[in-house]
């Protein structure tokens, strides 16, 4: 059966056209979702052709905001774009900063012997389990204004401060429904636990609008919460659990390099986050396969 890539994207047009170069597969069907605010590429899509996977650029879609309930939004229209055209395998959350380090006869021979699983991580550690209580507890307002490059955080910033300072003298606590769970927004789902997921759409969307950061918890949550709890795949190691190779301890998450070569292409995860052009160019040829990389199709040469 075919796989589903989801794609958010806002900017970085080189690294999209290499990620979407490398998931070009008839065995493939790509949703891609550009950011309202990111018109000129959303342009340049606009006619943007595969050789052989099927490409959708989602209609009508809405402005995003770091930390909002915009993302999670997002995620459910290219959920429901996918599961309405069609049933497929395995459904794949991606950024487009994100590349595949393995090909493609790897990835979907890894689906096919781990058939079932749910790729979704999990932060089990105290400190993730302190932050996840910060933000599942309290009302978050004017989210949408988080950034200090949003034209309305000067002005928002005092009354979000307030509402959250008047909670906590009050000791007040938001209704805690279930077992709340938090881990990376990206993720590889299957079918059946896509379509219980959209299901879900209601309830998410009511219980987690004014959650901060809703992106890195709602998915989590109900999976924990579901009858698909025993299929997740790992839930001890973020990375492992969705098979993402990202970096949190030398960035926010950490941009792969030129010099990470070798630490990605031996590497056991399938796709690894986050990349830029400003760092390195980046390449792609269905030519490039080596025993030593893995069959990776990955591989850097320096800007001039």
């Amino acid at each position: 059966m075919k796989h589903a890539y989801l794609i958010i994207a806002h900017n970085e047009y080189p690294v999209l056209k290499s990620l979407l170069t490398m998931l070009d597969d008839e065995r493939n069907d790509i949703y891609l979702y550009i950011d309202r605010r990111s018109r000129a590429l959303r342009k340049k899509m606009r006619d943007y052709q595969m050789l052989k996977a099927q490409f959708h650029l989602v209609s009508a879609p809405i402005k995003l905001y770091w930390g909002d309930i915009s993302l999670v939004e997002a995620e459910f229209i290219l959920m429901e774009a996918a599961v309405e055209h069609g049933t497929y395998s395995y459904y794949h959350l991606l950024s487009g900063a994100d590349l595949p380090i393995k090909s493609q006869d790897y990835i979907h021979d890894f689906f096919r012997q781990n058939a079932g699983k749910e790729f979704v991580g999990y932060w089990q550690s105290s400190e993730h389990q302190k932050d996840l209580d910060r933000k599942i507890s309290r009302y978050y307002l004017f989210t949408k204004s988080l950034r200090p490059s949003d034209k309305w955080h000067a002005l928002t910033v005092p009354f979000y401060n307030f509402a959250l300072i008047l909670q906590k003298l009050i000791h007040f606590r938001r209704k805690r429904e279930m077992g709340f769970q938090k881990g990376s927004q990206w993720f590889s789902i299957t079918h059946d636990f896509c379509q219980y997921l959209v299901k879900e759409k209601a309830f998410v969307l009511k219980r987690f609008k004014y959650t901060l950061c809703p992106d890195e918890i709602f998915v989590q949550t109900i999976l924990w919460n579901s009858p698909y709890k025993g299929n997740i795949y790992h839930v001890d190691d973020d990375n492992e659990g969705n098979m993402r190779l990202i970096d949190w301890k030398r960035g926010a998450p950490y941009v792969w390099r030129r010099q990470d070569y070798e630490e990605l292409i031996h590497s056991n995860q399938l796709f690894a986050r986050k990349f830029s052009s400003d760092q390195m160019e980046i390449v792609m040829t269905s030519d490039i396969k080596s025993s030593l990389c893995n069959d990776s199709l990955l591989y850097f040469i320096s800007l001039p």
